[in-house]
């Protein structure tokens, strides 16, 4: 997707989202910066996304979807996101 165009649907959102917080449509208000927040990170990550492995995109999907329908699930799952952060492949440093 076109890096400026995730940015632009962030921004909308979060502007919408904030607008609409002060009227009665809380659910409006409410799934709007949230999908605010992770359009915003989307952004942030878009150059790297191509050299993500696919291993990894279907871990993450499949540890979201988890999360998302069993939320006692977090107590596991930020233990394991810290030990696969620690394994992650790395770049060999230039000169040694």
């Amino acid at each position: 997707m076109h890096r400026p165009t995730i940015g632009l649907i962030a921004i909308v959102l979060l502007v919408v989202g904030w607008y609409t917080h002060s009227q009665s449509d809380q659910a409006l208000s409410a799934a709007c910066l949230r999908i605010g927040a992770v359009m915003c990170i989307l952004w942030f990550a878009q150059p790297q996304l191509p050299n993500l492995p696919r291993w990894m995109v279907a871990a993450g999907a499949i540890g979201l979807f988890i999360i998302v329908r069993w939320p006692k699930f977090i107590i596991y799952a930020i233990p394991l996101f810290a030990v696969l952060w620690v394994l992650r492949p790395r770049a060999p440093k230039v000169g040694q």
